[in-house]
């Protein structure tokens, strides 16, 4: 197995770059010195808050969700197993990056953050979005009481809890992201868990087979 670090789905927006970091490249290489000039201030709380980066470097306080239209601008969420959300106007003129753990899923992140875009003039139409490498229904078990409150708030379906005890977040944020009205959604399928490169080497950081340390960081801008 390989890992390229990028969505087709994204990568067909005009003016965007963007990428998913692994462990042998915690930030995507080719996008760090651009990222390095323009990343925001912020600190991710497992929270629902959203911010707009207005300017290099800009201070965006604690938010899980960024979002930038300024030339120039850039995003990025850190992880290791949670969801790494990234989005793009279809016409390149806007961007933006969501963390979406187990917490932020069932408070419905993305619906806080579309709330956000659409009183800032963005119509959800117009936008994609990729769900990049997190931990995966095959590794994600949980207690039964989360899965049960899962259940009691989103439903109970194969989708959802493909066996017992064990969730789908990817699929369920790329059903919330629908909901909401976003044209088209991608899930790009590695698990941060147990994905391995062909030499048996893990492909991401995991907090999971990690226990702490080093995150990836997932990251989406405007070069222009």
């Amino acid at each position: 197995m390989s890992f390229e670090g990028q969505s087709p789905l994204l990568a067909s927006v005009p003016g965007i770059e963007h990428g998913f970091g692994g462990l042998a490249g915690p930030v995507p290489t080719r996008l760090l010195d651009a990222w390095n000039r323009a990343k925001p201030q912020w600190k991710q709380t497992h929270g629902v808050a959203m911010a707009e980066a207005t300017a290099p470097g800009a201070s965006c306080g604690e938010v899980d969700a960024l979002w930038t239209r300024r030339p120039g601008g850039w995003v990025g969420v850190v992880t290791a197993d949670c969801v790494p959300i990234l989005m793009a106007a279809r016409d390149g003129s806007a961007v933006s990056a969501i963390h979406a753990g187990w917490r932020g899923t069932f408070d419905r992140i993305v619906a806080a953050a579309w709330t956000e875009l659409r009183a800032a003039g963005q119509d959800p139409r117009n936008w994609v979005a990729a769900l990049g490498p997190c931990i995966q229904p095959c590794c994600f078990e949980v207690g039964e009481d989360l899965q049960e409150s899962f259940i009691s708030r989103f439903g109970a379906s194969r989708q959802l809890n493909p066996r017992h005890r064990h969730l789908d977040l990817a699929w369920l944020n790329r059903e919330l992201l629908l909901a909401e009205g976003v044209a088209e959604v991608e899930i790009l399928r590695q698990c941060t868990r147990c994905a391995q490169d062909a030499n048996g080497e893990p492909l991401f950081h995991s907090y999971r087979r990690e226990g702490g340390g080093t995150r990836q960081l997932s990251v989406i801008g405007r070069p222009g």
